[in-house]
């Protein structure tokens, strides 16, 4: 039997730039390169497009295609070619916000969209986060609905890198628009680890290794205390790393990549090391400074796993196979299977895929996706909720309702009667019915996660079988409240919407309550100039709130607030000409600190972090906003704000030098991570 190749062995060979190249692609928003290398290796010359001079020059340095540094805009022109590829950045949007989609300047998906539809490739693949897939899924099916009228079928899935290769625990979305047929690439039989990827590496010292330092040490024993973590975060050598990120890679934070040496010491991994892990071979060089190298690491797409989806383009490509534009029609409006009503004697309709990543059989995710839709035109929020925990409040309804194969909606059980299951009984009925291996000792989350909206909405009643159960008891009964069970029971039918809309016109909904409570909690703010904002309640708030109203009457000199955002609404007050005309960085919500003002007396611009549950500027927040702020005319104040002294002394130890400190319960003063100066710039 041949011996298994090495991984190291097998990216050094198997991504390598050939000397003849069959087809063509252009990469937008290309980065260092990872996607375009993927693709090069397997004989798809590529044309690269990148903003950061760096990542173009990394780009440039090591593959065949040529990487223009641009900022993309839609006048931006291109080759002719049949394969179009990228990662647009794309900016989360809140649901209750603008939701400009497609017309919003901030994220690159109008680019994306303008390259196709000028080009018409004939297949084309993009990239993301994850989580466009959940709290920002209204967005991705805008974004699928423009590039299907341009004549495309469009295919989503959710990959897990690891299996393709790559020593990493990563999940990206990866879209697919094309004419024909079109096959994902099929999954590796074994994963790679971090020992096998690495090999002498993860025992060796370096020169200039960087090591935690005991109080380092001692921080990261209490981050890893108060995440929960099951096992360290240090790499583990038996299996597949961590997400690979700007964050984890180049700051000093609890969760940051190492390694813990035979010594005993911890040793922060190299960039050379985060390479292999994202599947770059040795030969592949990175320019600009180690920071910047980190970066685009943590921002690369796995090569090896680009390879993979370059050869199913490839085969796509060879292949002569095209539908035509009618029956490309015909297959785009074509409605799912399995996202119908399971009564057969009722009218059938499109619905929502709630759970697109989910591996459950499709009758089961038929059921899911149907509670899901009677709890939402019930009036649940879903705002802010993941994927799975959506899946796990669907499944304890069910439970509660008696729903499983075989049963129709019409046989919803209500209170009042036999069955009143208690939160250990739900999680035997959700493990036994839905393929779940729930632990029955997590029976209180049935009660505070999984049923608590539905049972706040009163759709369903608790202590059914037992009212004078303490809260927290497991032998409180759940069952459905009779009210609401008539239209539980009505779903699929003709009449259902009609039977909804008269019950929430009675009851109201949550969703109505929650609003209603924020609006009577809203804490106003009075910004320069007097303008009123209403603010969510919590800390974060009331934090940002004495910024505004006490920080910068004391230190602002006159300084106007240019930006401020909340929860619920990400840009609730945002000067956009005016951080234009201090060509500030292109606006982005989560590169954005919480406060910026704007010292016209001093022409200081103001960057403010208010720390409740996020860090403070930290040396690698503060190199990077340095870095987004380059080419502002205005000069750079650096702040941190906390609401007491308590937590400042929780956070002291990460505090960047030439920053500044305000602590909201002593406002006239300020602490100084200066050295040299008190309050103002440093030099850029």
């Amino acid at each position: 039997m041949a011996k298994a190749m090495k991984f190291a062995e097998r990216i050094n060979s198997e991504l390598r730039i050939p000397k003849k190249f069959e087809y063509e692609a252009i990469d937008l928003f290309a980065g260092c390169g990872g996607l375009s290398l993927g693709f090069e290796s397997c004989g798809i010359k590529t044309v690269g497009y990148e903003m950061e001079q760096d990542y173009a020059d990394t780009y440039n340095a090591n593959l065949a295609g040529k990487c223009h540094c641009v900022r993309l805009e839609k006048s931006q022109k291109y080759p002719r070619v049949p394969i179009v590829i990228g990662g647009p950045p794309c900016q989360p949007f809140s649901v209750g916000g603008n939701q400009q989609g497609l017309k919003d300047s901030r994220d690159g998906f109008p680019v994306f969209v303008d390259a196709v539809q000028k080009t018409n490739p004939d297949i084309w693949i993009f990239e993301n986060v994850r989580g466009l897939l959940y709290k920002n899924k209204h967005y991705l099916d805008e974004i699928i609905a423009r590039l299907e009228s341009l004549d495309y079928i469009v295919e989503h899935r959710l990959i897990k890198v690891a299996y393709y290769g790559v020593p990493q625990n990563r999940e990206r979305l990866i879209v697919v628009g094309h004419r024909g047929h079109f096959n994902f690439p099929k999954e590796e039989n074994r994963l790679v680890s971090v020992g096998e990827a690495l090999e002498e590496m993860a025992f060796s010292v370096p020169e200039n290794a960087k090591f935690l330092t005991p109080s380092m040490d001692k921080y990261v024993a209490k981050y890893e205390k108060a995440s929960k973590c099951v096992s360290p975060r240090d790499l583990h050598l038996d299996r597949p790393a961590r997400t690979l990120t700007c964050r984890n890679l180049a700051g000093a934070t609890g969760d940051m990549h190492r390694l813990l040496l035979p010594d005993g010491r911890r040793r922060r991994i190299t960039v050379r090391e985060a390479a292999r892990l994202q599947s770059f071979p040795d030969w592949f060089k990175f320019k600009g400074n180690e920071t910047s190298q980190y970066y685009q690491v943590g921002n690369a797409v796995p090569p090896l796993f680009a390879k993979a989806m370059a050869k199913s383009v490839k085969e796509y490509l060879d292949s002569e196979f095209r539908y035509d534009s009618a029956e490309i029609k015909r297959r785009r409006t074509k409605t799912q299977p399995g996202l119908f009503s399971s009564d057969k004697k009722s009218k059938r309709y499109p619905m929502t895929d709630y759970i697109p990543a989910s591996s459950k059989p499709p009758a089961v995710r038929n059921m899911i996706n149907e509670a899901l839709d009677i709890l939402k035109n019930l009036g649940i929020p879903f705002e802010n909720l993941t994927e799975r925990r959506l899946e796990k409040m669907a499944m304890a309804f069910l439970a509660v309702a008696d729903i499983k194969q075989g049963c129709q909606w019409k046989d919803a059980k209500q209170s009042g009667g036999s069955w009143a299951p208690q939160t250990r009984q739900i999680i035997d009925y959700i493990n036994k019915n839905f393929k779940e291996e729930i632990s029955s000792g997590s029976y209180d989350d049935i009660r505070r996660k999984d049923l608590k909206l539905i049972t706040v909405a009163g759709i369903i009643e608790r202590s059914a079988n037992n009212p004078d159960a303490p809260t927290n008891s497991p032998t409180r009964g759940y069952a459905l409240n009779p009210e609401f069970a008539a239209a539980v029971r009505a779903y699929g039918t003709p009449g259902w919407q009609d039977i909804v809309k008269r019950l929430i016109t009675k009851t109201g909904t949550l969703r109505e309550r929650l609003a209603a409570k924020r609006e009577i909690s809203a804490i106003p703010v009075v910004i320069p100039g007097g303008k009123t904002l209403s603010f969510g309640p919590g800390e974060h708030n009331e934090l940002q709130k004495a910024v505004i109203e006490k920080f910068l009457p004391n230190f602002g000199f006159a300084a106007e607030v240019l930006y401020v955002g909340d929860s619920s609404d990400k840009f609730k007050h945002l000067e956009k000409e005016k951080l234009e005309q201090l060509s500030f960085f292109k606006i982005a919500h989560e590169e954005l600190p919480d406060v910026i003002a704007y010292s016209k007396k001093k022409n200081w611009l103001y960057l403010v972090e208010a720390v409740h549950s996020s860090g403070p500027i930290h040396a690698l927040r503060l190199a990077e906003l340095k870095r987004l702020t380059r080419k502002c005319s205005a000069d750079i104040v650096y702040v941190t704000a906390f609401l007491d002294r308590a937590t400042f002394r929780k956070y002291a130890p990460e505090i960047a030098w030439e920053t500044e400190v305000w602590i909201a319960d002593t406002p006239e003063h300020l602490i100084h991570f200066n050295g040299d100066k008190f309050l103002g710039p440093h030099k850029k």
